[in-house]
């Protein structure tokens, strides 16, 4: 097994910390099985190419003109 150092946010060790207490494993251990669980999602799901992600979300807004909708919410985000 090889050694890999991450670096990870205040809130994210304090909760791997708390996790691999509640599981009484080491914190590598939760690592390592969280990315198995992401590996396993990942290569279940594969690669959503844009074809399949145009079919998928295909008339989704019917009855609406897709490029005044992009206008109108456009014009929502400058009014912020």
């Amino acid at each position: 097994m090889q050694r890999t150092i991450i670096s990870l946010e205040p809130d994210d060790r304090d909760w791997l910390a708390r996790r691999a207490q509640v599981e009484h494993v080491p914190q590598t251990e939760v690592v390592r099985r969280a990315l198995r669980l992401y590996r396993q999602n990942a290569e279940t799901r594969g690669p959503q190419s844009f074809e399949k992600l145009a079919r998928l979300t295909s008339g989704i807004r019917q009855g609406e003109d897709g490029l005044i909708v992009q206008q109108r919410l456009r014009d929502e985000w400058s009014e912020r």
